[in-house]
């Protein structure tokens, strides 16, 4: 029976790629994992093809182990961005070790290496042994659509090539842009070049392709002609942290008063683009009330954040834990008075839509977004009510002082409201998503491919 003959009762089976998935702590594995998950949920016949192996973090697998295929990539090649390990930079910004700014310099050096001569991405060594472990693996059973979910973008041309031999159309999930339109990778123009012309010749098979805003979508229409929908990524729903008690001295101890504006980043700072000097100018600028504002760096000590507060001169307003736990992350933003988004105030950034946004509005606190003002970051932000985006130290310095005074009046900044975060969870968005794989596999038997 061919697939245009089959039972429209027999469940659609769907192959997920994604070089991340759980037990993976990465955001990147978040979004195909959700879409594994709700599909299997619906009905769907689910396989997972991944790099990461079952004991490789402490996520829940959200689908059961053996509908998972998982293929490490070989050879093994060197980590370009190994993280610090947790606590290596912990402790106040002023008693760290220079050397932390000498291996960060060292590590983008390498990042940078690895970026200009590898292709497409450092993952390039999993696309044959990805190939390979499925086709041996998955025996008899055949997808009728494939959903590819990058960077990295290795990843599509295991979609492209498993597509090719099996005859089945394959989605392309962009939760970030390849070579049009993504100014965060350090590449070189002559680099971008032959990314743009590997990128279009691996899209000639794509059947549609999703990303996570319409000026991104905009982007990928202009630039290769494909069929392009927006699913936004979403809020996950997990249990949030009760505000830490008076016997807790949470993440800088029992030193700070409780009059204290306490801010929070967590997560990676991109050197030249996602850039705190414009905050801890402000706090310079507070003058004696830079005593009472405290901010809190958690993520991957590259040296970028240590580098601009000495320039500042606000080491005593800040605390620089390094690498975390996704626990330790959480409670930290639950218990902050405000969370610092650090995007690029640039119009070439007005798709970008991290999805730290959402695990922000989770905690519930006002967001101070350092970034491009009229992108849709900023957009969702001030349409929720949810936060403020300044760029100016004079303007972030005014809305700090704002905040001080609401916070000596009350003791805590107020929270955003629970109707701010309404349609942004994940299954909201997702439901969407299963309808365009069934309508590209509809399309594809329809035609008696």
């Amino acid at each position: 029976m061919t697939d245009s003959q089959r039972n429209p009762e027999t469940p659609l089976r769907l192959l997920v790629v994604s070089y991340h998935f759980p037990p993976a702590e990465t955001v990147g594995a978040r979004r195909p994992a959700a879409l594994a998950a709700l599909a299997l949920r619906q009905g769907w016949d689910v396989r997972v093809l991944t790099a990461v192996g079952a004991d490789q973090g402490g996520e829940p697998t959200p689908v059961p182990e053996e509908r998972v295929i998982r293929v490490a990539p070989s050879p093994k090649l060197p980590r370009l961005n190994r993280p610090a390990a947790p606590g290596a930079a912990g402790g106040p910004a002023r008693s760290s070790p220079g050397l932390a700014r000498v291996r960060g310099g060292m590590r983008r050096l390498v990042v940078k290496a690895g970026m200009e001569l590898l292709l497409p991405d450092p993952q390039l060594n999993w696309i044959r042994p990805a190939v390979r472990g499925f086709r041996h693996t998955a025996g008899d059973w055949r997808p009728d659509v494939i959903l590819v979910s990058g960077p990295p973008f290795s990843g599509f041309a295991v979609a492209a090539s498993l597509a090719r031999r099996l005859r089945v159309p394959w989605v392309g999930d962009y939760r970030d842009l390849w070579s049009v339109g993504n100014e965060y990778w350090v590449r070189s123009a002559p680099r971008l070049a032959v990314d743009r012309r590997l990128e279009r010749r691996v899209l000639r098979s794509v059947a549609a392709c999703v990303t996570v805003s319409e000026p991104l979508a905009e982007t990928l229409r202009r630039a290769f002609g494909v069929d392009t929908h927006v699913i936004m990524n979403g809020i996950d729903r997990r249990p949030v942290p009760a505000p830490a008690g008076p016997a807790d001295p949470g993440p800088v101890g029992h030193d700070l008063p409780a009059t204290t504006l306490t801010l929070a980043h967590t997560g990676y700072v991109y050197p030249g683009r996602r850039d705190a000097g414009p905050l801890l100018d402000a706090i310079a600028l507070l003058g004696p009330d830079a005593a009472r504002v405290h901010v809190i760096f958690a993520g991957e000590d590259n040296g970028i954040v240590r580098a601009a507060v000495e320039r500042a001169g606000v080491a005593d307003s800040v605390t620089l834990l390094g690498q975390v736990s996704p626990e330790k992350s959480w409670r930290i933003q639950a218990d902050a008075d405000a969370l610092v988004l650090l995007m690029w105030n640039d119009p070439r950034d007005v798709g970008t839509m991290t999805g730290k946004i959402f695990d922000y509005l989770y905690a519930h606190r006002p967001i101070l977004l350092l970034g491009y003002e009229s992108g849709v970051a900023a957009k969702l932000l001030r349409d929720r009510g949810a936060g403020v985006t300044r760029n100016d130290p004079h303007a972030i310095a005014a809305q700090l002082r704002e905040w001080l005074a609401v916070k000596e009046r009350t003791g805590r900044l107020p929270a955003v409201p629970p109707n701010a975060l309404e349609g942004l969870f994940r299954e909201d968005q997702l439901g969407r998503y299963l309808e365009i794989l069934r309508e590209v596999a509809g399309r594809w038997a329809a035609a008696g491919r």
